[in-house]
């Protein structure tokens, strides 16, 4: 049992998703054994169980933990309320959950924690303008939530409010200027703006910070070319046009080239895949 518990430990500690091993532990190893030698840590262990069931769909034993948690803390606890409301949310009673939030909410408004739940239910419910409108209320309040600037970043992006996207891929960047992925989704989004240009900035920016993402030395290659594309198109002087695009051209081959050795020493087996699908997206 203490190497499941040390494993719940570190999914916890360090923020990781791993839900279906979390289940794992809970049905082979846990779920059988006596958690009260563990102290409080017991109550942290059911509420993480419980998370991952219903992010895997698993109600039955969400329910099982949800009741040992209500046993011990009962109604006095927010906490317990509202994993209550998550659970109706799952199960798809998405008028009690929101019942749960709206009380929890009339004794203290400015709980982050239930007003991203209704957030959630919105979008559920696929409202979406609806939680774009409730996001910015809740982000006024929390400016530095980067769960919720990135959440409103996808919502408009469903929309496909590309400048709106780009504002909140701004204030992530803000916020926490080391992700990678950050300066990955700003770069996708001027791609999409048609700013090329800036794109591949923020692509090679990206790559500063991890050279291993796949996906940013794809966007050089895009990038790269389409402002090739653009030079030939222009009425500029003959040499400039040609060193621009010496230079365009020599980043595609390495962007190339960094893709080409990265499957190299991964998946062999996709190499003519691979460079089928960079031959199509150059000049």
């Amino acid at each position: 049992m203490q190497s499941a518990v040390e494993k719940l430990r570190k999914y916890r500690d360090e923020n990781y998703r791993s839900h279906d091993e979390i289940i794992e532990l809970w049905t082979h190893v846990l779920s059988n054994r006596n958690l009260s030698s563990l102290g409080d840590e017991k109550w942290l262990i059911l509420e993480q169980i419980f998370k991952s069931a219903l992010h895997c769909s698993k109600q039955s034993i969400a329910r099982q933990c949800f009741e040992q948690l209500e046993k011990k803390f009962k109604t006095a606890s927010r906490r317990v309320t509202t994993l209550n409301g998550m659970y109706f949310e799952s199960i798809g009673e998405f008028e009690r959950a929101e019942e749960i939030y709206s009380t929890l909410l009339e004794d203290n408004e400015t709980d982050a924690i239930v007003r991203k739940r209704q957030i959630s239910l919105l979008k559920e419910q696929n409202q979406i303008r609806e939680a774009i409108s409730q996001l910015n209320s809740y982000l006024e309040l929390y400016q530095a939530d980067q769960e919720a600037w990135s959440e409103l970043c996808d919502l408009y992006l469903s929309e496909h409010d590309y400048t709106k996207a780009a504002f909140c891929a701004e204030e992530l960047l803000l916020i926490n200027p080391h992700n990678h992925l950050n300066h990955e989704r700003y770069a996708s989004i001027r791609y999409s703006q048609g700013d090329y240009e800036k794109a591949r900035t923020y692509y090679f920016s990206t790559l500063k910070i991890n050279p291993t993402n796949i996906r940013s030395l794809y966007g050089i290659i895009l990038t790269s070319t389409n402002l090739a594309l653009k030079t030939l198109g222009t009425n500029s002087k003959i040499q400039n046009s040609n060193e621009n695009n010496q230079s365009f051209n020599e980043q595609i081959q390495w962007a190339r080239e960094q893709i080409i050795q990265k499957y190299i020493e991964t998946t062999p087996d996709l190499l003519p895949i691979v460079e089928s699908a960079i031959q199509s997206l150059t000049l």
